[in-house]
């Protein structure tokens, strides 16, 4: 293609215009330019400022063949309106265009787009070059045109703009994510390291507090207390009073922490070093202290005063007065621990001690955690004991007093040590209670008992009962009766030699569903007892309600009849009780005969103790019974 093709129709060749006839018929067609559009080839819009005709045959044809919408506009003064309406990929304008105040379209154009629209100015003068080079557009075409060169010039100007608005905007796109980025880790930080509602630190930046504190003050001449506040009614007053109580309780609670801390960090200046001290809340009704403190200043005692007068002032919370019942525990560094995590837990464990001593302060005591590992200790090799078959049973007879014929015995739980020592009921019974193992222990206990029931059937010894104690966790589980029956019926027992025996405070306490489980037993036809009776706090009024059948009278009371105090009343008064209810009474813990003497005189009916015998093996208490009295 020659470079004069603009020129006008009368100065140009023959041969040069069927040249571009020919290029008309092959690209300028309408039937061309809807193939373009449907194909989707035209992809955005070129806007022409032009008035020469020319000019807007060819532009047109030229940039729709380059894959461009074009708009044509001859008036200089809509140019601007249009480009603002359209947005167009790239403009084209004549330099000599001039809108009402005589200066160049162009200018005006690059104004209101900027650099974000490639401009190409069409000029036919030095003079429109210079001008379009000043005003700051460098894409500048001379006449004659090349339409070809220009449209793509025009369509590269304009990818490339494209691509540099895409890249902003990905930039863009980018720093804002960035931006919630930054902003989601601040929040994930401050969740992982802050309490929402109190915006203490939790239990996890409280003890990298813990660890810095630890860090300033070793080797050093100071010590660091970790103080850990209870408050024992938190959980009942989130569930009876709702979350936005609670929470207004906790931050209450960390102000007036916040504000002992305070009064006790600056009462004194350390003589050694710089004081750091520090509030959290690490759980929902629990705080923590840490403090630097010399050792022996009486700073600890000092904060522990102030924290328990501070949260014992009654707390007003939408008009509602509550009282708080804190409970402190305090750990020393050095002193008890050598790191944070086991400072922060001693300081706990002291905690809970004073919770459980109905007292308000304590600080770590050894011999509290000494009897724990060994609790914990037993607790381990209790499991081992069930699994391996190591528990025995053991039977203390049981005597009439009118005849002083043995009539029953009670199943006696012992725990044989590798020593050959036994390891006391006392001691682990209550481990196994509180651990869930007694429901597998009391299970044993009944089956082992029937089955020496059985087999001492087998050997003619008549209607031996043997009793059997329940603990109250073994009552309350529902398949307890179920359990009773089948032990029964596997060994083939009569039910009523059977005598389950049940601690007072475990019965007395007039629970519908506990009485209910009791009737269900007695419809087994097994008989019932209370055990230890004198030692429970329940009212004894629930006693004529409950379907028992003995009453067996503490060893406490037994142990002192043979003086002349109130026991001995209280004892009789028992007896009496019991014949008036037509209950079998039996004494615990008979070891004299004037004990004997003493029950014999008041009417009891039944008595246990050594002075008969201790708890002994089932061929033993065989001997014993065919020995008589």
């Amino acid at each position: 293609m020659t470079d004069d093709l603009t020129q006008r129709p009368e100065e140009i060749g023959e041969e040069t215009q069927r040249f571009m006839s020919v290029i008309e018929a092959l690209t300028g067609s309408e039937s061309n330019d809807t193939r373009d559009i449907q194909a989707g080839e035209i992809e955005s819009t070129a806007l022409l400022v032009c008035r020469e005709k020319s000019v807007q045959k060819w532009a047109v044809r030229w940039f729709q063949h380059a894959g461009f919408r074009t708009a044509v506009v001859t008036d200089p003064a809509g140019a601007l309106e249009t480009a603002r309406a359209l947005d167009p990929a790239v403009i084209v304008v004549e330099a000599w265009l001039k809108d009402a105040e005589r200066q160049p379209v162009f200018k005006q154009l690059l104004d209101a787009h900027g650099p974000t629209t490639p401009i190409f100015v069409l000029s036919a003068s030095a003079g429109d070059t210079k001008a379009a080079l000043d005003a700051g557009i460098f894409d500048i075409a001379r006449k004659p045109f090349d339409w070809q060169l220009l449209s793509r010039r025009a369509k590269a100007a304009a990818t490339h703009a494209r691509q540099e608005a895409d890249l902003k905007n990905t930039r863009e796109s980018l720093e804002s994510a960035m931006a919630v980025a930054d902003d989601a880790r601040e929040q994930l930080h401050t969740s992982v390291s802050f309490e929402p509602v109190t915006g203490l630190p939790n239990r996890t930046k409280f003890l990298d507090l813990l660890e810095r504190g630890i860090k300033s003050v070793a080797g050093g001449q100071n010590a660091l207390v970790a103080m850990v506040v209870g408050l024992n009614r938190f959980n009942q007053i989130a569930e009876a009073l709702g979350q936005h109580k609670s929470d207004a309780v906790a931050s209450s609670t960390a102000q007036a922490l916040n504000a002992c801390l305070q009064v006790v960090a600056d009462a004194a200046t350390l003589d050694h070093g710089l004081r750091t001290a520090s509030v959290a809340r690490i759980a929902p009704g629990r705080f923590a202290i840490m403090m630097t403190c010399a050792p022996d200043s009486g700073e600890v005692d000092a904060l522990r005063r102030e924290a328990l007068e501070r949260l014992s002032q009654p707390v007003v919370v939408d008009g509602q007065t509550l009282f708080l019942s804190p409970c402190v525990g305090a750990a020393l560094y050095p002193r008890d621990v050598a790191d944070a995590t086991q400072l922060l837990l001693k300081a706990e464990s002291a905690m809970r001690d004073a919770r459980a001593s109905g007292v308000q302060f304590r600080y770590h005591d050894v011999n509290l955690e000494a009897d724990v590992a060994r609790k914990l200790q037993i607790e381990h090799r209790l499991h081992g004991a069930i699994e391996k078959s190591e528990l025995q049973l053991a039977y203390q007879p049981l005597v009439d007093v009118a005849s002083d014929r043995i009539v029953g015995c009670e199943a006696l739980l012992r725990w044989p040590q590798a020593d050959g020592s036994f390891l006391s009921p006392a001691e682990f019974v209550p481990i196994a209670e509180s651990s869930g193992l007694m429901v597998r222990i009391g299970e044993f206990v009944l089956d082992t008992a029937c089955q020496q029931l059985a087999a001492w059937q087998e050997q003619g010894l008549g209607s031996i009962r043997v009793s059997v104690n329940v603990s109250k966790c073994q009552l309350v589980n529902d398949g307890f009766p179920q359990l009773v029956d089948r032990c029964l019926r596997r060994h083939d027992v009569d039910p009523g030699l059977l005598d389950l025996e049940l601690n007072e405070r475990g019965v007395l306490s007039g629970s519908d569903d506990l009485h209910g489980r009791l009737h269900e037993l007695k419809q087994l036809g097994v008989s019932l007892s209370i055990d230890d009776f004198g030692t429970g706090d329940a009212a004894i009024a629930y006693l004529k309600d409950l379907p028992v059948d003995v009453l067996k009278i503490d060893r406490s009371y037994v142990m002192e009849l043979t003086s002349q105090g109130n026991e001995s009343a209280i004892t009789s008064a028992m007896v009496a009780l019991g014949q008036k209810l037509n209950l079998t009474v039996v004494a615990e813990g008979v070891e004299t005969p004037e004990q004997l003497a003493a029950l014999r005189a008041m009417g009891c009916d039944q008595y246990q103790g050594f002075y008969c015998s201790p708890a002994v093996s089932p061929d033993a208490l065989v001997e014993l019974i065919r020995k008589g009295p």
